[in-house]
């Protein structure tokens, strides 16, 4: 039996401990009465609590007008709405996010010809790595 095969084992035993554990602590908890036992319930409107909230409503309606309540303008609502106008418009930043700099531009990087030397040596380097990685995983195994 491997090492992992080992460890696999002891952390199954243990998780088996710890689930008889907690079912000990929670038969224990109950016979103490520290349980929380939440009953949950739904809660339905009546079709006549439902009438009188509309009437309700109608009447607030009736009372205003039947127009919606209009905002005062601030100094800084008007500046917020003139900034989501320039986003909008696509002249500016997004409100509330902070401008991001600038990209720095990378230099281009210099294209190199292959030789077939090089070739050969990154095929090379290349089985040589395989083989490695190939007996790392048999050895895993």
């Amino acid at each position: 039996m491997t090492k992992q095969e080992q460890l696999l084992d002891e952390l199954v035993e243990c998780e088996i401990r710890r689930r008889q554990l907690e079912e000990r602590a929670a038969a224990l908890r109950e016979q103490l009465g520290l349980t929380k036992s939440r009953t949950t319930r739904s809660r339905h409107i009546s079709d006549e609590g439902r009438a009188r909230i509309a009437e309700a409503q109608r009447k607030r309606w009736a009372i205003r007008g039947g127009k919606p309540a209009r905002q005062r303008s601030t100094p800084q609502a008007a500046a917020l709405k003139k900034r989501w106008a320039a986003f909008h418009a696509g002249t500016g930043p997004r409100p509330g996010k902070k401008a991001e700099p600038a990209p720095v531009a990378k230099p281009k990087r210099k294209k190199v010809q292959w030789t077939p030397a090089m070739r050969k040596a990154a095929a090379e380097r290349m089985r040589r790595v395989n083989k490695e990685m190939a007996k790392k995983k048999a050895a895993a195994a």
